[in-house]
């Protein structure tokens, strides 16, 4: 059994909680209502869809919805569930591209407490997500998101990407290999190529049919292409390597479909 305990609080309007230290980790997320989290160095608004993480040691308080009845849920535990150290306060919003919210909601079952604690404290103290493109390759990323939509995958080359970018094929293979690592020749077959390898290892396609939606022009031209890039041909491909291990593609993936 866990030594942790998720629980809910209820407040009336307008109550306190006068500043003080804990010795332990704690997490407070609003159910109804606002806070006011209250520090030496000022306050900070918490409202729902919105999760606090607070340090051992960090001196702070709570001023409790003054309009109306509050509730929030909270769990304390131990430095055993952080992977490091945490030396302020951490603010984690709760959005559809993580689970926190779902989380912090599975945590009050009290079901798989430890797990979940872990698991959702790893999520919160994770680095921030990669920022996107900026400039000519903001462009450039949804001319491809939207010709990309769907298979089969149509070829498109630079100068159709730099025409949609509005600047010349050299320097958007400049910016590409700056934000990439790659030029952007490079970049769209080895995308390309990704497809190709989900294809080749979750489905019964024909290595034929394959080439055909992910954009080559023939088979023959994609078996030379996809061997050069893996060292086998796709006939043979076993799943490994994979283009996705140079981190530009990878990136570059994760924009056009995530």
């Amino acid at each position: 059994m866990s030594g942790c305990t998720p629980a809910v609080a209820d407040y009336p309007a307008g109550a306190r909680m006068p500043t003080r230290v804990i010795d332990d980790y704690e997490l407070v997320w609003m159910l109804r209502g606002r806070a006011t989290f209250v520090t030496p160095d000022g306050t900070t608004p918490l409202v729902p869809g919105v999760l606090l993480l607070i340090p051992p040691g960090f001196e702070h308080g709570f001023d409790w919805d003054p309009a109306r009845p509050s509730r929030h849920g909270y769990v304390h535990f131990g430095p055993s569930y952080v992977d490091g150290t945490v030396a302020a306060p951490v603010f984690a919003r709760m959005t559809g591209d993580n689970p926190i919210g779902g989380l912090c909601a599975y945590l009050l079952t009290g079901l798989q407490v430890d797990e979940t604690l872990r698991y959702l404290v790893s999520v919160v103290l994770a680095d921030p997500p990669e920022p996107p493109v900026t400039g000519p390759l903001v462009h450039a990323v949804e001319h491809l998101r939207r010709t990309w939509a769907e298979l089969p995958l149509r070829r498109v080359d630079v100068r159709e990407l730099a025409a949609a970018a509005a600047v010349t094929r050299g320097y958007l293979n400049r910016l590409c290999r700056q934000e990439f690592g790659v030029s952007v020749a490079a970049a769209l077959e080895q995308v390309r190529c990704s497809r190709a390898e989900t294809l080749l290892t979750r489905t019964d396609m024909t290595v034929d049919a394959v080439a055909r939606q992910c954009g080559f022009a023939d088979v023959s031209h994609f078996s030379h292409r996809f061997s050069a890039l893996y060292g086998v041909p796709p006939s043979a491909y076993p799943g490994s390597p994979t283009v996705m291990d140079h981190p530009g593609v990878r990136r570059l993936t994760r924009l056009l479909w995530a």
